[in-house]
């Protein structure tokens, strides 16, 4: 029986934190809104856009979506400040040549690709699920679920790297062994 290893990309794989603030904070700027770096680490560590940005927004009449998409449009331009986890990518790299892998991550497939592009990651994964594959993202288990289904593994025969609090509650609920590394932000 073939297991797998399930792989967070924020802060568990690549330490995004600063690129996403970065392109976050100036699509923030441009609407009149103001993120400091502590508030916006505690609201959206670990969280899909759809969770945060309601909250950072509070009663400004803006749509979400909107700043999301102008997030995606920056993006690109901040992908020199992401830092390969170099341990958990060799980790992967031993791995995929006995186990399935697969990243799972609540970022969305244009930041998730761009940044594995960037630093030339793709080949490391079998499967890869995005906070666009999901309707539920975590710490709801839904994407875990996914990979494991397109992987064609169970639960119990999954481990999941992961780094932040919905991260791991994602995995527990999913049902597969936890391995919770520090987040690299």
């Amino acid at each position: 029986m073939k297991g797998a290893l399930l792989v967070d990309l924020d802060g568990t794989l690549i330490d995004t934190h600063d690129a996403n603030f970065s392109a976050y904070e100036t699509a923030l700027r441009e609407i009149g809104v103001t993120v400091s770096r502590a508030e916006f680490d505690a609201i959206a560590k670990g969280r899909n856009w759809r969770q945060f940005l309601p909250i950072i927004l509070g009663n400004a009449a803006i749509d979400p979506g909107v700043v999301a998409r102008r997030k995606l449009e920056i993006y690109p331009q901040m992908l020199h400040l992401t830092v390969v986890n170099d341990g958990v990518s060799r980790l992967v790299a031993l791995a995929n040549t006995a186990l399935a892998t697969a990243l799972v991550t609540t970022a969305s497939a244009a930041s998730t690709d761009a940044v594995l592009s960037y630093h030339k990651l793709h080949s490391l994964f079998d499967v890869i699920v995005t906070g666009n594959d999901v309707t539920h993202h975590k710490p709801h288990p839904e994407a875990y679920q996914l990979a494991a289904e397109k992987l064609g593994v169970e639960a119990k025969d999954c481990v999941v790297i992961e780094d932040s609090d919905a991260g791991v509650a994602s995995a527990r609920a999913f049902g597969a062994t936890v391995i919770r590394v520090n987040s690299l932000a």
